[in-house]
């Protein structure tokens, strides 16, 4: 994996400990989102990583602490983002945009407007400097949708909020990082992304971007479409036809892309050490072995963003919403890989 572990871990280290701040998104009011902010702020794992401005409605969050019996985490609650960086304790800047009537588990427009409010306003910190980062809980693409939301999720809502043009999925882990080429499409449409010229800009993408948070070129291998990687057209001509041109192609443009490799032993040999990251060619493909190898280490990141932006890896869980079980340990990591990923203020 090269320095990956240690270019992340001297991250954040800065003179006058100039720790990154981070905005972070309860996501979906219904879903777990909050009870997870709640239960992660304490952890000591967050000591010293980064200052935090979590965007929530103070009401809602507060009635979730009762409810559930949580600690309050914040040192005060804000209506403005406070000036300077030198609060230690988190902060909430309280939007006031929750329904008092809404009830964990509930898919409702109401919940989905108030979790897309919550995300412009994320994203408005970020554009004008006041935050370094992002860090996004779950939301529920069907509240959204009620709410007037055409985004098919959050990468795609980001990059509209931001203008950005090309954006793309990875899965970063200590131990395994996985890129995708497609994110939230059916399998049939993805495979018909499998296209070289689609391969060639996300290698390009994903080559830039490491060299953006790691500093150094990934080695990068590409996963096959059919198995055994079509061996030599038997089983399926996309190998031979699209990827394999676009592994050249990527190749002569300075990208250290190998493969297609078989998509069944590939992300073995990343763990083992053989490559940086994995470029997956459609969803469940490179988040499958992700979650089965890393679990809550496992943090999303946007790519191709003018700032950094990670995520839990798991969805809302309304079936568990407001049960008091939701594991927070998937926003730690996710919030330590964004203090790292940022690194010291100007640097």
């Amino acid at each position: 994996m090269g320095d990956r572990e240690g270019a992340a871990g001297r991250a954040g280290e800065g003179p006058g400990n100039g720790r990154p701040v981070l905005a972070v998104t309860v996501g979906d009011p219904c879903g777990i989102g909050p009870e997870i902010v709640l239960r992660a702020l304490p952890d000591e794992r967050l000591a010293g990583v980064a200052r935090l401005l979590v965007l929530g409605d103070e009401a809602h969050l507060r009635k979730v602490a009762r409810d559930l019996r949580l600690r309050w985490p914040f040192v005060s609650v804000v209506r403005e983002p406070p000036a300077g960086r030198r609060w230690e304790r988190p902060q909430l800047l309280d939007l006031g945009n929750v329904p008092g009537d809404l009830l964990p588990g509930q898919v409702s427009a109401a919940a989905g407007k108030a979790a897309g409010e919550t995300i412009e306003r994320a994203v408005a910190l970020a554009r004008e400097g006041v935050v370094d980062g992002l860090v996004t809980g779950p939301i529920h693409k069907e509240a959204l949708s009620l709410a007037g939301y055409t985004d098919p999720g959050h990468t795609e809502m980001l990059a509209r909020l931001t203008g950005t043009k090309q954006v793309g999925m990875m899965f970063w882990a200590p131990s395994l990082a996985v890129g995708l080429l497609t994110t939230h499409l059916s399998l049939r449409e993805a495979i018909r992304k499998v296209r070289r010229a689609r391969v060639v800009r996300m290698l390009r993408l994903f080559d830039r971007e490491w060299r953006r948070f790691f500093g150094d070129a990934p080695r990068i291998a590409v996963a096959g479409l059919n198995p055994h990687a079509g061996e030599r057209g038997r089983f399926g001509v996309e190998e031979l036809e699209e990827l394999v041109p676009a592994i050249e192609e990527a190749g002569e443009r300075g990208v250290a892309a190998s493969g297609p490799w078989p998509a069944d032993t590939v992300f073995q040999r990343a763990l083992g050490g053989e490559f940086d990251l994995v470029l997956a060619l459609y969803h469940d493909q490179g988040t499958i072995p992700v979650k089965l190898a890393c679990g809550h280490e496992a943090v999303n990141v946007t790519v191709g963003l003018p700032f950094v932006r990670t995520s839990v890896d798991h969805g809302t869980a309304m079936d568990i919403a407001g049960k008091g079980v939701a594991s927070p340990e998937s926003l730690v990591a996710a919030i330590r890989a964004a203090a790292r990923l940022v690194g010291p203020p100007g640097a």
